[in-house]
């Protein structure tokens, strides 16, 4: 068996391969939200067998007795118990009520979560792709309370894009942008979402990717670039630049 894992704050991210991994009986105190990324798993969940197709999701609640044998890949999230009180400002007794799912948009939404275990450089978007896997897993599998609900049209998201253009060398956290206009990092998430199209750590990074095309048109050299915009080096601007628009920084400055 071999793993890569990524921790933040209150979430781990585990990313696991190997060939036939099997898992004896074990608890978790924490929720426990995994994909089946390559074959067939064979599950017990509190006494009953259950079976996870590739490409299914598992939705495990704190405590719950598990085992699988048969998976050869798999990326896992680990959530705090407390965290749908202390994150989401919602029932600390929230639970999913439906253990294996077949939802392709789940699955991509955790292939995502991967490049995080291998790169840890991107640990400021990290939180925000782990709350865009939870969106779909909490909107679907699972009854919260004491959601707001917010208008796409509200000031908030007016004041977050001021927020994240105002320095674009520097990548807020999730927290810090929440606390600014008074939401639970949720709300934020699917507020913001819903008006743009994409979450704000990754709106920002569309915008600091396009102002540095335009630091290059302007002849400043990719290393000096990368340090302007706040990537982590020329590496990182480099993999971002090419994702974007299909060019090396270095080419598309000799264009």
């Amino acid at each position: 068996m071999k793993q890569k894992r990524f921790k933040g704050e209150k979430f781990e991210i585990a990313f696991i391969w190997g060939d036939r991994l099997t898992f004896p009986q074990h608890t978790h105190d924490e929720y426990v939200l995994s994909c089946n990324l390559s074959g067939d798993e064979k599950l017990t969940l509190d006494g009953r067998d259950l079976e996870a197709a590739e490409n299914c999701t598992t939705l495990y609640n704190p405590g719950q007795v598990q085992g699988g044998d048969g998976t050869d890949c798999l990326i896992s999230l680990y959530l705090e118990p407390h965290f749908f009180e202390s994150e989401l400002q919602s029932n600390i007794n929230a639970a999913f009520d439906t253990p294996i799912v077949n939802d392709n948009e789940l699955r991509r939404s955790f292939s995502s979560l991967i490049s995080f275990t291998l790169d840890e450089s991107q640990d400021s978007e990290a939180e925000e792709m782990v709350f865009n896997v939870l969106e779909l897993a909490i909107s679907r599998y699972m009854v919260l309370t004491n959601e707001v609900i917010v208008d796409t049209s509200d000031w908030r998201i007016k004041k977050i894009k001021n927020l994240l253009l105002d320095d674009l060398s520097r990548t807020p956290s999730l927290n810090e942008l929440a606390e600014r206009v008074g939401l639970n990092k949720l709300t934020l998430l699917r507020m913001f979402s819903n008006a743009t199209g994409v979450p704000p750590i990754t709106w920002q990074r569309h915008r600091r990717v396009a102002r540095a095309r335009e630091l290059l048109n302007q002849g400043v050299s990719a290393a000096q670039t990368a340090c302007e915009m706040g990537f982590s080096d020329q590496a990182h601007l480099t993999r971002q630049f090419s994702s974007a628009y299909g060019i090396s920084p270095a080419r598309f400055a000799q264009r």
